[in-house]
């Protein structure tokens, strides 16, 4: 009996030694841009079937264009991962003007083909760069 006890524990340790050195494993970061370095992020992360995409902002003129161009970013990078924006499943928008955002409704809408994400919208007093009206952060489930 205290022999199975001891392999028991044995597996138990083994399994939960290998289960956690094994997570770092499964962690890969990507850039897109030569800043992130400078600055101490990863454009993207994934881990497991999760893909953390951190905030895109854009230097367009208008509301609607960095809403377009923000977009068409994100899509990009779900591109490389073979999947569109349905595979998005939560969205955070922080942004220094909330009224507009409501506004550019139909600007984001265009880019989900009618399969929205959980979403948060928050505003906020200043983006990283003046001319930043909104950044956009998503998390994508993959197949």
């Amino acid at each position: 009996m205290l022999s199975s006890f001891k392999i028991l524990m044995f597996l138990l340790i083994l399994f939960f030694v290998s289960g956690c050195a094994s997570t770092a494993a499964f962690v890969e970061r990507k850039n897109y841009f030569p800043w992130e370095n400078d600055v101490g992020y990863s454009q993207v992360v994934k881990h497991g079937n999760i893909l953390y995409i951190s905030g895109i902002p854009s230097e367009k003129a208008t509301f609607d264009e960095q809403v377009d161009d923000i977009y068409t970013q994100i899509k990009k990078i779900l591109a490389d991962y073979d999947v569109g924006t349905e595979a998005i499943v939560k969205e955070v928008i922080f942004t220094t003007d909330i009224e507009a955002l409501k506004t550019a409704i139909p600007a984001r809408k265009v880019h989900f083909n009618g399969k929205y994400p959980a979403a948060s919208w928050v505003e906020v007093k200043r983006l990283w760069s003046k001319s930043n009206l909104l950044e956009v952060e998503v998390i994508v489930a993959l197949p």
